[in-house]
Formats: structure tokens, C-alpha cells, sequence
């Protein structure tokens, strides 16, 4: 943690300087001991006295053994690296902790760890995962961004999932019955135009029409389909 360690040089500075100034010097003391205060209060804050053993406690949910929590990161491997980023990440503690694929890299010992992490995280996480099972357990808000558009959840994935599908059935249903609506107005518009018993009506049915919001068709997800070409029946030993 750099910050942690600029605070203990600066400390160690002050006490020495502390050592040296002339004890009839009130001001320079008091200035030192003012700075000192400030100091302390800095690293209570940021858990400076603590910040090895949290940092071993991240580590160690992540996997890592003692021997490659004091080994150097370029002797560890792309995806250890990536759960060194990941632990700085968690280590610092911001008010939004932003992660993307988090699950990423990680066995299944450290998903169940960084899971019960984040349930107990005191601040805003916000993350992007196709993993489901984890959004099931970690999430309690879902943002959906369509159509240039955030859309706004309570709950996790799969509440998520019932309560989109359920208001996309409503959609629909209030589509076509809007569009059934239209169409029978439009007809007695087309019908009635030029009888002028029944003007008054027809303008009142176009200022309807003008008026009408149309509610918006319903887009189906595009789904993907792929399959493999038999490749026949393999010669044995298939491989040797």
C-alpha cells in the first residue's frame, strides 16, 4: 500500500526530527506533535496497523500460499496476476468497487470466497458477470442497459429474469390491445370522413389517434444456435 508506506517514513521522520529539536523550543515541538496527531489519525483511518494481515487474509481467500504471497508478481502466471489486480481491487476498499467478470480466473474455492466477500462489503459494488449462480447469490439489484436505456431491478438474476419476462407479457398484451384500439378508429376515420353527420366524431377520433402513445413492440432476444458436423467414427487409440 503506498500510502501506508509514505505514512511510516514520514513517521519515522518526525520522531526523528522529534529527537533533535531543542526542548525549549515549544513551537517547533508542537508543530511536530500537531503533524504527528494528523499522521495517526490518517493511518487509523485507512487501517494502516492492520494492512498486512488484511492483505495476507485477501490473498489467502484468493488461493494464494504463503510462498506466493512473498514471491514476486512477475514470477506468477497471466491468471494469478489477474487475482493480484483482483485482491488490490478489494484491498483498498472504495465507496464503488467496480468489477468486471470477476469469477474470471478463479477455481471454484476462491468464487465461494469472493462471494462471501462481497456479501459482507460495506459499500456499492458494481458488477458485470455472465456468471449466474453468482449474481444469484451476490446481487440484490439488476441495471439492464437496452435501447440506449438503464433499466432498474430489485433483486438478483433470476428475479430478475421472472420480473422482466412478466413485464414484457404485459407489453404485449397492452400492444395489441392498443393496436386493435388504432385500427377500429382508423377504420371509422376512413369510413366516416366526408359524412358530415359525423364529423364531430371523426375529428375526435384523429385527435385520439394524434395523441395516442404507441407502446413499443416487444423485441425478442436474438438467440444463437450452432452445431457440431459428425465427424464420424473414430480409429482407435484416438490418441496415443
Amino acid at each position: 500500500d503506498v500510502e501506508r508506506n509514505n505514512l511510516l517514513l514520514l513517521e519515522k521522520q518526525l520522531l526523528n526530527e522529534q529527537q533533535l529539536v531543542d526542548h525549549n523550543d515549544s513551537k517547533k515541538l508542537q508543530d511536530i506533535t500537531n503533524k504527528l496527531t494528523d499522521l495517526y489519525e490518517r493511518m487509523n483511518h485507512i487501517g494502516a496497523q492492520s494492512a498486512e494481515s488484511r492483505a495476507a487474509s485477501i490473498l489467502s481467500g484468493l488461493q494464494f500460499d504463503e510462498s506466493m504471497q512473498n514471491s514476486s508478481t512477475s514470477s506468477l502466471s497471466g491468471g494469478w496476476r489477474m487475482r493480484v489486480s483482483l485482491a488490490a481491487a478489494l484491498f483498498i476498499e472504495p465507496d464503488l468497487l467496480m468489477l468486471d467478470e470477476p469469477t474470471n480466473h478463479l477455481d471454484l474455492e476462491a468464487v465461494l470466497w469472493l462471494q462471501n466477500y462481497l456479501l459482507t462489503y460495506k459499500h456499492t459494488v458494481l458488477l458485470v458477470s455472465h456468471d449466474r449462480a453468482f449474481l444469484d447469490e451476490v446481487c440484490t439489484d439488476i441495471i439492464l442497459f437496452k435501447n440506449q436505456k438503464l433499466i432498474y431491478f430489485k433483486g438478483n438474476y433470476s428475479q430478475y429474469e421472472s420480473t422482466s419476462n412478466e413485464m414484457m407479457l404485459v407489453q404485449t398484451r397492452q400492444r395489441d390491445a392498443q393496436q386493435v384500439k388504432i385500427i377500429h378508429m382508423q377504420e371509422f376515420v376512413d369510413k366516416f370522413r366526408y359524412n358530415a353527420k359525423r364529423a364531430s366524431l371523426v375529428q375526435s377520433r384523429i385527435k385520439s389517434l394524434e395523441k395516442e402513445t404507441i407502446i413499443e413492440e416487444v423485441e425478442d432476444e436474438i438467440k444463437f444456435s450452432f452445431s457440431f458436423p459428425d465427424s464420424g467414427e473414430l480409429g482407435y487409440p484416438a490418441i496415443q
